[in-house]
């Protein structure tokens, strides 16, 4: 086991935090997708893969545009539970309407506002979840930036 937390240790740096946080983010939304397509018997499995990331790109695109600039990726404002889930909730509160926007660019049309509210809640709940998670764990395995001499 000692081996794994330094590993985990060397994962978890201040500069990687940010990375770790974005590539967890994208899973989240394409794990979304995937829900989704299965929901509407539409193909999930490996061949339909380059699918699964089209039904997922507009939201991973408006959550990347957006993230950043509300600081949902800052260490600052990720450390703690209420910071991480404020900053995650406004990041997603201004990412959506980004994502619709190149959902429907996409096809040409936009959805039934049903599919609008599951699609604003689910992910959201899942973002918080994956976060939250992040959050509590992250510490354990980060590594300190050493003391000033």
């Amino acid at each position: 086991m000692g081996s794994l937390s330094r590993t985990l240790k060397e994962l978890v740096t201040p500069t990687r935090r940010a990375g770790l946080l974005v590539a967890g983010d994208a899973a989240v939304l394409v794990v979304f997708a995937i829900l989704g397509r299965r929901t509407h018997d539409e193909a999930t499995g490996f061949a339909a893969a380059l699918a699964v990331l089209g039904t997922a790109l507009p939201f991973v695109l408006g959550w990347l545009a957006v993230a950043p600039l509300l600081g949902a990726l800052r260490g600052e404002r990720t450390r703690s539970l209420p910071a991480m889930v404020e900053r995650s909730a406004l990041a997603w509160l201004g990412a959506f309407p980004i994502a619709v926007a190149i959902r429907a660019l996409a096809l040409g049309r936009f959805s039934p506002w049903t599919f609008y509210v599951v699609a604003f809640t689910v992910p959201l709940l899942m973002l918080l979840a994956w976060r939250t998670v992040f959050t509590l764990v992250a510490p354990r395995f980060a590594t300190r930036a050493p003391a000033p001499r």
